[in-house]
């Protein structure tokens, strides 16, 4: 029996545009795009959805996010019973199902600098997913620990390894820390690592072509010619951008020169991470970094695990990270400790601060996410063949719908000025009706 579902009234976002008054066809058993059918006389089952008026396009992807709804994506180790396992395996279920009322529904769950039991047992949770009813994981992105010291950030430093090459050979300690290469090959999308580490350099074409893993560019010192001789070995991403890196000089480029640099082909510019929260980076240097190459910009959350818990103090492995709002820093220090802004409010900042279209900004979280890590055949798209994810935006921005391979999920990204005016109008509402009903009497 053929069934499909119509998206119908809207406008659709795709490749950066607005495509008025487009509808749009879902094949109800494959669960992905499809042309519109020739003769709808033989389809025995269709599902209109009329969305009146509003926009529809690719569900998000974050690429880099530590933790979300009070799950730490890292938070197994060597002392974990399998009690403990299988209770993270449900605690982690929840999260992503919580997590999909942002608006991602694809995501990679980053693992920051660890010893390697702990890939051994986090790893596998995190094989790539194709559900219906949650945020799927498109693999892991590792970040670290073969990351330098000067730019741990909150990384914990008695975690952090090299792979010299006048000692070992670089893959085998690669795989040594991450727990094999079947554990890379089946579990894992991106490896974050810094170039000036010893081995590191050589690693990047095995990490490209043996694991099919995405290298990126991350917590590193390096200079702007060490990360041209990583992007000519493969390197195709940098890891949130300004942040644990040295900062640009007009003199010195450094790796943030790297995004348009007249020294590579514009096809191989690297794709760049950037966290669009007005706290990891001025929003002035994030229109600068945006305009440069809006085409490899990607907004990522760079979410800690307390994105959505109320303020106070959190323990963090043997650190104390202190929620102020969207702000968490290491307690009594300025140190940053990720992030707790979601993705579309990301989207709706980068509007403002770089004054671009709804569309466009939503490209950089959709298209621009699924070609930095290969999947514009399957994600992050409207194409035919691509899964039916969708996010439905009203024209501010707003999610107001979520649909996951084509079932609908309510929205958590409220629009705080339009619940005030519906607030309103209710009351004075009420407060009219009293009125009319004390005249009467």
């Amino acid at each position: 029996m053929s069934s499909i579902t119509k998206f119908t009234n809207c406008h659709l976002i795709d490749n950066g545009k607005l495509y008025q008054n487009t509808d749009l066809y879902v094949d109800n058993k494959t669960q992905k795009i499809i042309h519109k059918p020739l003769n709808f006389n033989n389809i025995d089952n269709i599902k209109i959805i009329d969305l009146k008026g509003e926009i529809l396009a690719p569900g998000f992807i974050d690429i880099q996010n530590n933790g979300i709804y009070g799950l730490n994506f890292s938070n197994l180790n060597t002392n974990s019973t399998d009690e403990d396992i299988k209770e993270f395996k449900l605690f982690y279920k929840d999260a992503m199902k919580k997590y999909l009322s942002t608006g991602v529904t694809s995501l990679c769950p980053t693992v920051t600098s660890n010893f390697s039991d702990v890939y051994l047992k986090v790893l596998p949770i995190y094989k790539r997913s194709r559900l219906n009813n949650q945020c799927d994981s498109l693999g892991a992105h590792l970040e670290g620990p073969f990351i330098n010291k000067q730019k741990k950030g909150c990384h914990p430093v008695e975690t952090f390894v090299d792979a010299n090459p006048t000692i070992v050979k670089p893959e085998d300690k690669l795989l040594e820390i991450y727990g094999g290469e079947k554990n890379l090959l089946e579990n894992v999308c991106i490896i974050t690592a810094a170039p000036e580490i010893p081995g590191v350099l050589e690693l990047i074409p095995f990490i490209t072509q043996n694991t099919n893993c995405v290298y990126a560019i991350g917590h590193t010192m390096t200079d702007y010619n060490t990360g041209l001789k990583a992007i000519n070995n493969g390197c195709t991403m940098i890891t949130h951008l300004y942040n644990a890196m040295p900062q640009p000089h007009h003199r010195d480029a450094g790796v943030i020169g790297l995004i348009n640099t007249p020294n590579v082909s514009e096809k191989n510019l690297p794709y760049f991470g950037l966290i669009c929260d007005g706290v990891h980076v001025n929003p002035s240097m994030i229109n600068l970094a945006y305009k440069s190459n809006p085409e490899k910009c990607v907004l990522v959350t760079d979410a800690m695990h307390l994105i959505g818990l109320p303020d106070g103090s959190y323990k963090w492995d043997d650190q104390i990270i202190v929620k102020t709002g969207d702000k968490l820093y290491l307690k009594d220090t300025t140190t940053l400790a990720g992030a707790s802004t979601t993705l579309p409010q990301c989207i709706r900042n980068l509007m403002k601060w770089s004054n671009i279209t709804l569309p466009e900004a939503v490209k950089t979280c959709t298209n621009n996410a699924a070609k930095s890590i290969g999947l514009e055949k399957e994600k992050g798209f409207l194409n035919v063949g691509c899964d039916a994810d969708f996010v439905v935006l009203d024209h501010n921005g707003y999610v107001t719908r979520v649909f996951k391979l084509g079932n609908e999920f309510k929205s958590s990204d409220i629009n705080e000025d339009i619940e005030y005016q519906i607030e309103t109008e209710k009351s004075n509402n009420k407060h009219n009706n009293s009125s009319r009903i004390s005249a009467v009497l």
